[in-house]
């Protein structure tokens, strides 16, 4: 069972989904998103491990100050979070969570085992980063009942399974005076967005951190280019493929993602 709980930390409160026992892994959501998303893979991994998914700074039911949103900002707070949890076994990110976890492993590799980094990594294109933030953006029509918060997670990706877009809809989103809207804080989001591009080459080639890379088969994020450019900054680097995903991994094959995570977590 998935307990809904706050960590206290000596820079914010954040809002977690946790389960089992034993080592540590903590989950790391992609931008928008929330710790919500890796249900599946927090129900699989608890089994064997004491899984914390957190909602990052900014985002769910976490803390929204004002500001703070660069990637120095993201890394204190996985220190934080690992100063009261204690060390992890892994980091596993998906997306913003992967750079997140990149970063901290670099900055604390005395208390991080591995990183399983999923769809993001070194070399990404500077026009992905354009057109994220002009997205951003765009006006976008109101959200006046359920099913308009479902076309408009849809949107995001035709890959998305029902039970994905239902559970992004209960815990991602709430009802205020008529209108869904994101539990993620607008002004968090484009503050992160403004500056989400940071050199991650230092990070991966200088980290004696075991690390795994995975990227979507049809990402149109983390293109083959940059995976590629990525895998080759390490030797023992280890790098996959996920068929049939796209950005949006944890979600779309988890079953697939947790085989890459035991496998890797088991050598």
């Amino acid at each position: 069972m998935i307990l809904e709980t706050s960590i206290d930390t000596e820079r914010l409160r954040f809002a977690a989904r946790c389960a089992g026992r034993g080592e540590l892994i903590l989950l790391l959501h992609g931008i928008t998103a929330g710790a919500a998303v890796w249900d599946p893979v927090i129900e699989d991994l608890a089994r064997d491990f004491r899984v914390v998914a957190v909602d990052q700074r900014g985002h769910g039911r976490s803390e929204h100050p004002e500001s703070g949103y660069a990637a120095q900002d993201y890394v204190a707070d996985v220190g934080a979070l690992l100063e009261v949890l204690g060390p992890a076994r892994a980091l596993v990110g998906h997306s913003l969570g992967s750079r997140n976890a990149i970063l901290a492993a670099a900055a604390f590799p005395e208390r991080v085992g591995a990183v399983v980094a999923v769809d993001y990594a070194a070399g990404i294109e500077p026009e992905v980063f354009e057109n994220l933030r002009r997205a951003r953006t765009a006006p976008v029509p109101p959200l006046r009942s359920e099913d308009a918060v479902r076309d408009s997670i849809r949107s995001r990706s035709a890959l998305l399974p029902a039970e994905a877009v239902e559970r992004r809809l209960r815990h991602l989103y709430e009802l205020s005076d008529g209108e869904w809207r994101t539990l993620a804080s607008s002004a968090a989001i484009g503050a992160t967005l403004e500056v989400v591009d940071v050199d991650l080459v230092p990070a991966l080639r200088e980290s004696a951190v075991p690390t795994l890379l995975v990227r979507g088969a049809q990402s149109p994020f983390l293109s083959e280019a940059a995976f590629a450019f990525s895998r080759g900054l390490r030797e023992d680097l280890e790098a996959v493929e996920i068929p049939c995903a796209d950005h949006f991994v944890p979600e779309e094959q988890p079953g697939a993602l947790l085989a890459e995570i035991r496998r890797f977590l088991g050598a």
